[in-house]
């Protein structure tokens, strides 16, 4: 089935959609091109990657139901000409938000300041926390997975503490 219609690789009407515990389908928030999504670790803020023509991270603040609050940018990762976008989002266990772009996967704090990148031999496409402590980050590159041990561990997607992990 074909998408929606668009000029210049964007979508008309593109989406982040909510899908409530009783199954129930909704628009959390209209966006340019979504692609990396992540929660805070409080699960209040859900963090969405626009991967296309204005390149940056929204942060999207929720109620106690998960329905959208406020929005507003939290990093602009148009900075710099080394290849990269954003594309693979995650957070770690302390809120700090990782998000590949322009170089590598960048590292802001909690409130929207870069603190660095993460530098690869090739271009970071998109990545994940993982092994038993989540402290190895994985990266996936165009032609091979690298790999880093970090301090802080990532933090733990919401199915993995529904099951006790």
């Amino acid at each position: 089935i074909p998408g929606p219609t668009g000029e210049n690789n964007l979508w008309e009407g593109a989406r982040v959609y909510r899908l409530a515990p009783d199954g129930g389908l909704s628009v959390l928030a209209n966006c340019e091109y979504p692609n990396g999504l992540a929660l805070s670790p409080d699960e209040r803020t859900m963090y969405v990657a626009n991967t296309r023509s204005s390149q940056y991270i929204h942060a999207i603040r929720l109620d106690a139901d998960g329905n959208m609050m406020a929005r507003s940018i939290f990093a602009d990762l148009n900075e710099g000409t080394e290849p990269g976008i954003p594309d693979g989002l995650k957070v770690d266990s302390i809120g700090r938000v990782y998000c590949t772009g322009p170089g590598g996967i960048w590292v802001m704090s909690p409130e929207g300041s870069r603190i660095g990148v993460i530098r690869w031999p090739e271009q970071a496409v998109n990545f994940a926390f993982g092994g038993p402590d989540l402290r190895t980050l994985f990266c996936c590159a165009h032609t091979s997975v690298y790999t880093l041990r970090v301090k802080i561990p990532g933090n733990p997607h919401p199915w993995y503490k529904l099951r006790g992990k």
